[in-house]
C-alpha cells in the first residue's frame, strides 16, 4: 500500500520518483522504492513542483518540462525563458504556475493550457531572480534575486507591491530560498550560515539562527517549529517562540540538501543520494523509519500530492484539455529521449535502465511504477 510519493531532481539531469509504502499488508514497516525516472532534461535539475494533477521540473537547460501525474506521462516542454529556470511554484488553487529565471523574469502560466498569462521581464530590475514562494493564501508571493532585494507581489492584482533592500545583511552572499510556514505567519530566509525567520504581522525578524556550517534544506514541521539541515550532515529543530533548540541529530556526512514534511513524517535528502523518512513525535527527536540510496546527486524535492479531487479530471477529458495549436511558448518533443547513463538502484546496477515515462504518443500506456507493487 502506497503512503506517499516524492519527486527528486538531480545534478545528473534525472527526475526520479520515490514511493513510501508498507512492505506488505500485514506489516507496519515502511520501505522506499523507486517508482519512475526520466531523463528529458539536458542539464542539471534546479526545481520540481507538483499540483494535484501535474508535475513540473526546470533545469539549467532553460526549459520547463510538464508531466501528467494521473496518466504518468510527459506532455509539454515550455520554452519561455532564456536563462536557467531557478524555481517553480503552483498557486494554492492550482490555477497557475509561476516560474523564475536567471534572465531576470518571472512568468505566470495557466495550468492545463500552459498559456503565458503574465510576464514581468525585469522583475528585479534585470537581475537574476533566484527564488519565488507563494503564500499559503495564494494572495501574495515573495521573490529574491541577485539585486539583493526581497520583493512582495500582489497576485490578486498581478503587480508588485513593495520592495525590501537586503543588501545590508550580506555584502557577498545572496538569498536563494524562501520557506513559508504552514499558515503563512512566518517565512524563512537562509543566508550562508544563518537562518532568519520573519514575522509577517510585525514585518520584523522573529529569530535569527546561526550555525557553524552552511544551511541548506529548510522546512517548517509546525507553525512555530522550523527544521533545517546543514553542510556537515546535521539536522536541527528550533522553536521560534521560545527561541531555543529542540533537538539536533547527525544523519550523514554530506550536506542535507532537501527537507520536506509530509503529514506526520519528515523526508530528508542528502546531496550524495541518501533519502530517509523520519517519524515525527512533537518536540522530541524524530525516529528513522526507512531509507533508500540513489546513486546520484540530489538537488531538489517536492511531494507528489496526487489525490482524487475536483481539480483532477477524468482521463477521457485529457485530449480536449490540451491541444498543440493553443499552447503559447511551449512545444512537445517529437523525438523520444534516450537515456545516456545507467542509474543504479540501492547499489545494484541494472542491465539497462530506460526512462519509464511514456511520451505523449504513448498516452494509452501507463507507467509501470515498481516491480513489487
Amino acid at each position: 500500500m502506497d503512503i506517499f510519493e516524492i519527486i527528486l531532481g538531480t545534478y545528473e539531469s534525472f527526475v526520479i520518483g520515490v514511493k513510501c509504502r508498507f512492505k506488505n499488508q500485514q506489516s507496519k514497516e515502511l520501505e522506499l522504492v523507486q517508482s519512475f525516472n526520466d531523463h528529458v532534461h539536458q542539464a542539471s535539475i534546479r526545481s520540481v513542483s507538483c499540483s494535484s494533477k501535474y508535475m513540473v521540473s526546470s533545469s539549467t537547460d532553460e526549459t520547463i518540462e510538464v508531466y501528467n501525474m494521473v496518466r504518468r506521462c510527459h506532455i509539454h516542454t515550455i520554452l519561455q525563458h532564456s536563462g536557467t529556470v531557478t524555481s517553480l511554484a503552483f498557486t494554492p488553487d492550482e490555477s497557475h504556475l509561476i516560474s523564475t529565471s536567471d534572465d531576470g523574469s518571472i512568468a505566470m502560466f495557466e495550468t492545463g493550457t500552459w498559456k503565458l498569462k503574465k510576464l514581468w521581464d525585469k522583475a528585479h530590475k534585470g537581475s537574476a531572480v533566484s527564488f519565488l514562494a507563494v503564500h499559503p493564501s495564494g494572495k501574495l508571493a515573495l521573490s529574491v534575486g541577485k539585486d539583493k532585494t526581497l520583493r512582495t507581489w500582489n497576485l490578486v492584482k498581478g503587480r508588485p507591491a513593495y520592495t525590501t533592500n537586503q543588501s545590508s545583511m550580506s555584502s557577498y552572499y545572496f538569498f536563494d530560498n524562501i520557506i513559508w510556514s504552514p499558515a503563512g505567519q512566518y517565512y524563512g530566509l537562509p543566508l550562508n550560515t544563518k537562518l532568519m525567520i520573519f514575522n509577517v504581522e510585525t514585518a520584523g525578524i522573529a529569530i535569527t539562527i546561526e550555525d557553524s556550517y552552511k544551511i541548506h534544506g529548510v522546512t517548517f514541521i509546525e507553525e512555530h517549529l522550523v527544521c533545517y539541515g546543514s553542510e556537515n550532515g546535521s539536522l536541527h529543530c528550533y522553536n521560534i517562540i521560545n527561541k531555543e533548540s529542540m533537538w539536533e541529530i547527525k544523519i550523514g556526512d554530506t550536506r542535507v540538501k532537501c527537507l520536506i514534511k509530509i503529514d506526520n513524517r519528515l523526508v530528508t535528502a542528502l546531496s550524495d543520494g541518501h533519502v530517509t523518512v523520519w517519524e515525527l513525535n512533537g518536540c522530541k527527536k524524530p525516529v528513522e523509519s526507512c531509507s533508500l540510496f540513489l546513486d546520484c546527486r540530489i538537488t531538489c524535492i517536492c511531494n507528489n500530492s496526487l489525490r482524487k479531487s475536483k481539480m483532477v479530471k477524468d482521463e477521457s477529458d485529457e485530449e480536449s484539455e490540451v491541444k498543440n495549436d493553443i499552447i503559447v511558448g511551449a512545444n512537445i518533443p517529437n523525438k523520444p529521449q534516450i537515456i545516456k547513463r545507467k542509474l543504479p538502484i540501492n547499489g545494484v546496477q541494472n542491465k539497462k535502465l530506460k526512462p519509464s515515462i511514456k511520451k505523449k504518443k504513448s498516452i494509452p500506456n501507463n507507467w509501470k511504477v515498481s516491480e513489487n507493487v
